[in-house]
């Protein structure tokens, strides 16, 4: 009789958060392209829809009513505001598709990571970082998103951010960051994404 491992696994919920333009949600979308199990929530935001963009694909944009209601009704696992637009993370569906069996992959901030955590046990963080600083500030430059005031903001806040993770790494003996991802070679990056599901699916201690 052929044994049937997937019966004796629980679904895992993979939370990969970054400093801006280290590349999360490239690497999001390509393991979704490897992998038919996994699936990728999209979270909703009040900002508006840009041209390239696609309701539900990219996110889901609400009104401001929509996403209080939403709120109101336990439908968003986490939320935070940046600048001035509000994100979230939809309940629902990601519910939905642990009960059928699927991983989730999602792309969040350090909070939203340990949003996760204690709403899933069977959460794993994983922390994507570029291959270095000067790196991380030619990529926020290529963005021609921000103004340059901004662009020194959101520099100054990625090695915050960085040190913050790594000294929690150091310190606790519970961090909230499980694995380190660093996109240097975009291929690697993906390779390293996948061994890391690979990894979490043999995993008989959670």
């Amino acid at each position: 009789m052929k044994i049937n491992i997937k019966s004796y696994r629980t679904p895992t919920i993979f939370v990969l958060a970054s400093p801006s333009a280290a590349g999360k949600t490239t690497l999001c979308y390509a393991a979704i392209k490897r992998d038919k199990n996994i699936w990728y929530s999209v979270s909703a935001t009040t900002r508006q829809i840009r041209p390239y963009e696609k309701n539900g694909r990219e996110y889901y944009f609400l009104k401001q009513e929509q996403f209080n209601n939403w709120i109101k009704h336990g439908e968003l696992l986490e939320r935070t505001q940046i600048y001035n637009a509000q994100y979230g993370t939809p309940k629902t569906s990601i519910l939905k598709k642990l009960k059928q069996g699927k991983d989730v992959i999602l792309d969040l901030d350090l909070n939203g990571v340990r949003a996760l955590k204690k709403f899933y046990n069977h959460t794993v963080g994983i922390y994507i970082i570029p291959p270095s600083m000067n790196e991380l500030w030619a990529r926020l430059k290529n963005r021609k998103k921000s103004s340059s005031d901004k662009l020194k903001e959101r520099f100054s806040e990625a090695a915050q951010e960085m040190k913050m993770v790594f000294d929690n790494i150091k310190t606790s003996s519970k961090p909230f960051i499980d694995y380190v991802i660093v996109n240097n070679d975009l291929d690697q990056a993906i390779d390293d994404l996948m061994a890391v599901i690979h990894a979490e699916r043999l995993r008989i201690v959670k």
